[in-house]
């Protein structure tokens, strides 16, 4: 009957969080069908760039390579080999893994604890917040994988599917190389737990064979994902595996939401009468995460787990906690034996009303528009696929994924000197209203795409705002 048989009534219920998260997640589209996020569109032009087998990379001009998030590349490659979406279909993956997420979240927390603590959970997945700043289900971005894989992980590491041991290891062995080679922040969080894990297993020397089991999991993942970071470390070293940032995110509670993160710190309060070493790997990540957004906020700087990739796999961690603590209020037993349960419904009820109204409110990037859209389009299909197109250096984010042809410049995510250049040079060809002909020729840029006068005889304006150097 399948390893959810003991759980096939309890699927049902979790129809109105799925149809809840897909609204959510969908919300930001209604008014904008296009990605929402610059990582979304760079992350979509990389698997076509894999597809279309292309050799120079559509941002850069420099030798296309797949990068530490290859996995993660390969997999929107395969999507895009088999559906061939456009890109006004690729908005509707994030409700597809969202809704996976709450599933697999669902049946982790339902072993672990037991019904209402895996429908509370599940519930706060649905729920959980979005922002450009440290992503969220409603992006098509790597750092969601850990809502996804981190549960199923967890799943075989705690050997809650019925399957022969050796098994459960094989498979978390496979989902954890598959996260070193997808998104290594959010691998790290995995082996952070599989090893707070090992440890505690090893101080209670009651299970020997799943410390062996532990170990060489995360010994043969780490040197099985070795050719994804060699070339890396060999640059930069072990010592330089540190990650600035210019934003600063809100405090968690007013991020995740105050009345869950009160239910957090009452989750960990129960864990920690417990002895359950499953649950304390959870909290005990939970702080570690913790202290490194705390040490970031500090100094401006983490090691190894960048600050804006700890938050998704943080509050997922925390969901699981809280929904602990949420259910111990069904023990509430005064005045009588229903308080409990009416205290619990009424407070998700208000915790759900204000993170919809939250996530309702947020704001995301509108790189481009219809007419853009349309225009891109054109040069996809009325240019030579050797074509240099110059644009604004935000829109350049966006021309890649759906022209499939190459910028000049392109706003970079970080402070890099020489794309930061380029920027400037395409700042100011438009402020001289495109008339240096010889930059043109001196880049071989042959399209320019502006909404601002270009006043250049060499320019012929074959469609408009779209010009050809003649």
């Amino acid at each position: 009957m399948g390893v959810f048989k003991d759980v096939r009534k309890e699927w049902l219920l979790l129809i109105p969080l799925v149809i809840l998260a897909s609204l959510l997640t969908f919300y930001p589209h209604q008014n904008y069908p296009y990605p929402l996020h610059v990582d979304e569109w760079f992350h979509i032009a990389e698997a076509k760039q894999i597809a279309l087998g292309s050799n120079i990379d559509w941002y850069t001009g420099k030798n296309f390579s797949l990068g530490m998030e290859r996995a993660w590349h390969l997999t929107l490659a395969l999507i895009y080999l088999f559906f061939k979406p456009s890109i006004q279909q690729w908005i509707y993956l994030p409700i597809i893994l969202h809704v996976t997420s709450i599933l697999l979240v669902f049946y982790l927390v339902y072993k672990l604890y037991g019904r209402i603590e895996a429908l509370v959970s599940s519930l706060l997945i649905a729920l959980l917040p979005s922002n450009v700043t440290m992503g969220g289900p409603v992006f098509i971005m790597p750092v969601n994988l850990s809502l996804i894989f981190i549960p199923l992980a967890l799943i075989f590491a705690f050997e809650f599917i019925s399957i022969k041991k050796l098994y459960n290891y094989i498979l978390l062995f496979i989902v954890t190389t598959f996260l070193l080679y997808a998104h290594p922040p959010t691998a790290f969080v995995l082996l952070l737990i599989l090893t707070i894990y090992l440890i505690l297993q090893i101080v209670s020397q009651e299970e020997k064979s799943k410390i062996f089991y532990l170990l060489a999991v995360i010994v043969f993942s780490i040197l099985a994902s070795l050719p994804n970071y060699l070339s890396f470390l060999q640059e930069e070293g072990m010592g330089n595996i540190k990650f600035d940032f210019w934003v600063y995110l809100e405090g968690v509670p007013l991020l995740y939401g105050i009345i869950p993160s009160l239910f957090f710190i009452v989750g960990v309060y129960v864990i920690a009468k417990s002895k359950d070493r499953r649950s304390w790997t959870l909290v005990l990540t939970s702080f570690v995460l913790l202290l490194n957004i705390l040490f970031f906020m500090e100094t401006g700087l983490t090691y190894i787990l960048p600050y804006q990739r700890t938050f998704i796999p943080f509050l997922l961690i925390m969901s699981i906690i809280a929904g602990r603590g949420y259910s111990k209020l069904i023990e509430v037993d005064k005045p009588t034996r229903k308080t409990g349960f009416i205290l619990l419904i009424v407070l998700l009820v208000v915790t759900t009303c204000i993170s919809v109204d939250r996530n309702f409110h947020e704001s995301y990037y509108h790189i481009i528009d219809d007419e853009d859209y349309r225009n891109f389009l054109w040069i996809k299909d009325n240019t030579s696929e050797d074509a240099i197109i110059i644009l604004d250096p935000w829109k350049a984010r966006a021309l890649p994924a759906i022209a499939e042809r190459r910028v000049y410049s392109v706003m970079p995510f970080g402070p890099d000197e020489e794309q930061l250049k380029l920027v400037e040079n395409t700042y100011k060809f438009f402020e001289d209203s495109c008339n240096n002909t010889t930059f043109l020729l001196e880049n071989n840029i042959t399209v320019v795409y502006t909404r601002t006068p270009c006043i250049n005889p060499a320019l012929f304006e074959i469609k408009e705002n779209i010009y050809i150097l003649e």
